[in-house]
């Protein structure tokens, strides 16, 4: 049987305005996220489905490769330019480069692209975050925006 989805909001994720773009104070565990990117805003007008990680380069919510792999992405786990998450943390965090096998310590940090289901466990929860994946250093670049219709699913 497929879940029965619960729509939360649609959020408009803005690339050059912070690291992490908040998307919802808290977010409790046991229950499954969606994550659709979409070309409508809250008020049913024309959104975009592109935005631009550097001038002269535009990529939707997948991202796109580069040759070489740009360095220092705030997620391992993501093309350059995709859409990813974060549940935990704040709107400030960065990879701790000294930790390579737990760069977020506890916050999970995940990969959204255009469409995207996460199952947040019982004993999870946190502040959801959403941001294009860059380096810190490269989000003066940006430019563009993305809507992401977010729903839930109680588990």
């Amino acid at each position: 049987m497929d879940p029965s989805w619960q729509k939360l909001k649609v959020v408009k994720v803005e690339s050059s305005v912070a690291l992490w773009s908040i998307a919802k104070e808290y977010i409790a565990g046991s229950r499954l996220l969606r994550f659709t990117v979409v070309d409508k805003d809250e008020q049913n007008q024309d959104a975009s489905v592109s935005w631009s990680p550097v001038k002269g380069t535009t990529c939707g919510a997948t991202g796109i490769v580069t040759t070489p792999p740009k360095s220092g992405c705030l997620s391992t786990g993501a093309l350059y330019g995709a859409l990813i998450g974060k549940l935990g943390g704040s709107s400030a965090d960065i990879p701790d480069t000294s930790s390579p096998t737990a760069p977020y310590g506890t916050k999970r940090v995940f990969a959204i692209g255009t469409h995207c289901v996460i199952s947040v466990g019982s004993s999870e929860g946190g502040p959801l975050y959403l941001t294009m994946n860059d380096s810190p250093d490269g989000f003066a670049n940006h430019s563009g925006d993305l809507h992401v219709l977010i729903e839930e699913y109680g588990t």
